[in-house]
């Protein structure tokens, strides 16, 4: 049927026949439609020069520093509490605490920093009252002021940062650019000219006498330090409940960890990355990390994201979680507002056939429409033309140009698309896919044997067996050779382990590989336990220079079919458009057909998983019957996600949150389906 509908687009449930016009009624149509496009305002984001908590506040009571600064009230946060004594950003940080607490049930956390203050008065007036140990209790009235000490104080001239005490900056500081309180005079002096000087405490300016019968204290200042509060986890900085958003925005990401190389920062919504772009990966951007938000590839209205990040933890011995610390941030609710969308966009069209897959969504659903061609190399080729009565734009085309010439535009490696109403014209392009299939693809089947401390670890490494029999039963080869009709083994620091992953990876890029079954540990980065030695891991930048799928249009490309990754974040992070599948759950197979694109599906954790229990003392068997009743059904004919979903409730999976084994791609894709 599709053969004799080429060049219908639907619309809505109606369909409509359509011609690709020529150039000039297109630059016509340009020339009225330009005057009444609405230019959409961009969000922007002023740059963030601290990890630090905002809110952020001190008090000294006595001798002890009281800190206090906003939180949640679930008691779900939190803190690293850091100090330092002087301004010099020379001087290191000193970790007061690595895992401070929030308290349920308020949103403000407080912490005690003890006989930090070296001068301390703690003089019989009222305003100096203690706090209770617990750092709970009202603080209203008991906050101690520096201006109650008489003291000279200096702040940024242009307004910025704090005002402090003049005796915490350290000697030889020079001051022009800032302005110094004098409390003989209660004015603010220009500090032009002004170099602190050795050996000084107050500088020029003479703090003059205490208040106060001191009480058994001193007459000088009270010298204390600089603090940061800084969440354990990552946290969006500028994003707020109820934002609306439109086009590409950056967010800024506050991250902190006790421990561990950061290694990849990615928004996401339900546990899953928010398109593409949005997974950021090292190196990173000093001081705060960003990830890219493309609202034009959401669906309008309301959207629940979140940030999650992921440090490596060097000489870590946690075989269960693979030497990496996860965590993760509360969803914020945002708005998305744009013209023209594209949440269903084919990125890829072409492998099968000459056809290619046109999807977009308007916001006024009652509205003209137009869609300009560009080819890579052709420049402008036409325009189809429309009108949608529920805001959809639905169609393909057969690579064919506009009357009178009827040029075939097969050999351009991408298109662009402009996509118009009388509101928007946003651009999109999607990329021709040439990726030859000489044979029936491969699988690759393996396990990685690095849970030995577990009893009956046996079961863990023969969990994927089953994938082993449904391939050779098909006629599929399966590399490397099953040992005895077990998952070819990576063994785990035994000698021996690089020549297997050597193994490993030859099979994973031979040319006719297609399918990938993996167990073992993992991460969004890659495959393997320490992914910093490449010889015993395979990294997701590796594997998209080998397959050839980033970035898009190369010629020589090699992507896979079916690719399940039982290990931890494997869903978290690229790997799926590294191995050359769309990554976005539930693309419909109809989008597959008018693309003219093989199904192919990826299935991955989103977090981390656990295969174990107390110290190894037994596998977690819940898992182990999840991945086999997927084979079971995957075996009967189910679709990938079909498979998924009948394992997921059968009455012996348990302490599994299936949940988080997410599939992007094609859901309808089945074992045999496309493999071709």
């Amino acid at each position: 049927m599709k053969n004799k509908i080429r060049n219908t687009v639907r619309i809505g449930t109606a369909t409509v026949a359509l011609a690709l016009t020529s150039a000039t009624f297109a630059r016509d149509r340009k020339a009225t439609i330009r005057g009444v496009i609405l230019i959409a305002a961009c969000l922007l984001f002023e740059p963030v020069h601290s990890h630090a908590i905002e809110g952020l506040k001190l008090s000294v009571q006595c001798s002890n520093v009281v800190l206090s600064w906003p939180c949640r009230d679930d008691g779900s946060e939190t803190f690293i509490v850091q100090y330092r004594q002087t301004l010099d950003p020379s001087t290191p940080w000193q970790t007061l605490t690595t895992s401070h607490y929030a308290e349920f049930g308020t949103n403000v956390t407080y912490y005690i920093h003890s006989n930090v203050v070296q001068n301390p008065n703690c003089g019989g007036g009222g305003s100096f009252a203690a706090m209770a140990e617990s750092g709970s209790g009202d603080m209203s009235g008991k906050a101690f002021s520096f201006f109650d000490w008489g003291v000279p104080l200096a702040m940024r001239a242009d307004g910025t940062g704090s005002i402090v005490p003049l005796a915490l900056y350290p000697p030889g500081f020079e001051f022009s650019d800032f302005l110094i309180f004098d409390p003989a005079t209660s004015e603010w002096l220009k500090g032009t000219g002004y170099v602190k000087e050795v050996g000084t405490v107050d500088g020029p300016l003479d703090p003059g006498p205490m208040d106060g019968d001191g009480g058994g204290g001193t007459n000088d200042p009270p010298e204390t330090g600089f603090y940061r509060v800084v969440r354990v986890g990552p946290n969006l900085i500028g994003i707020t409940n109820g934002m609306t958003l439109s086009g590409v925005v950056q967010i800024p990401v506050e991250v902190a960890s006790p421990e561990g190389t950061l290694v990849t920062v990615t928004l996401t919504e339900n546990g899953s990355p928010v398109g593409e772009d949005s997974i950021h990966v090292s190196p990173f951007e000093l001081p705060v990390p960003l990830v890219t938000l493309d609202t034009t590839r959401m669906s309008n209205g309301v959207h629940e994201v979140a940030a999650i990040a992921r440090w490596q933890i060097g000489g870590s011995t946690n075989e269960e979680t693979g030497g990496f610390f996860e965590a993760d941030c509360p969803s914020v609710s945002i708005v998305v507002s744009n013209e023209i969308s594209f949440p269903n966009w084919m990125p890829y069209f072409g492998q099968l056939d000459n056809t290619l897959l046109i999807s977009a969504q308007s916001a006024h659903t009652d509205t003209d429409w137009w869609i300009d061609i560009y080819g890579a190399n052709a420049g402008y080729i036409g325009t189809f033309a429309g009108h949608t009565f529920d805001g959809t734009i639905y169609g393909w085309w057969d690579l064919v140009g506009p009357p009178p010439n009827f040029i075939q535009y097969t050999n351009e490696p991408w298109f662009e698309f402009k996509v118009s109403t009388p509101y928007a014209d946003p651009p999109i392009k999607t990329y021709k896919q040439t990726d030859p299939w000489p044979s029936p693809g491969g699988w690759v089947i393996v396990a990685q044997h690095a849970f030995d401390n577990i009893l009956d670890h046996e079961s863990l490494y023969e969990e994927i067996d089953g994938f082993i029999g449904l391939a050779q039963g098909s006629g599929y080869t399966v590399r490397p050779n099953p040992q005895d009709g077990h998952a070819y083994a990576l063994r785990f620091r035994e000698t021996g382990a690089d020549g297997d992953w050597a193994t490993f990876r030859q099979a994973l890029f031979h040319p006719l590989s297609r399918n990938l079954v993996y167990f073992g540990h993992g991460g969004p980065n890659g495959l393997g336990y320490d992914q910093s030695n490449t010889n015993r891991s395979i990294l997701a930048s590796e594997i998209a220079a080998r397959l050839a799928t980033i970035p898009k249009g190369l010629t020589n490309r090699h992507g896979y079919r079916m690719v399940i990754l039982d290990g931890c974040s494997t869903a978290a992070g690229t790997l799926p458009e590294s191995f050359g599948i769309i990554h976005k759950q539930n693309v419909p197979s109809i989008d597959y057909v008018n693309a003219s694109m093989r199904f192919s599906a990826f299935a991955g954790w989103s977090a981390d998983k656990w295969v174990g229990f107390l110290n190894g003392s037994a596998p977690n068997y819940g898992h182990i019957h999840f991945i086999q009743w997927i084979q079971y059904y995957l075996a009967q004919g189910y679709t990938i996600k079909a498979a998924k979903d009948a394992a997921a409730g059968m009455p012996d999976v348990t302490f599994v949150n299936t949940g988080e084994l997410k599939i992007f791609g094609c859901w309808d894709l089945t074992f045999w389906g496309h493999n071709n």
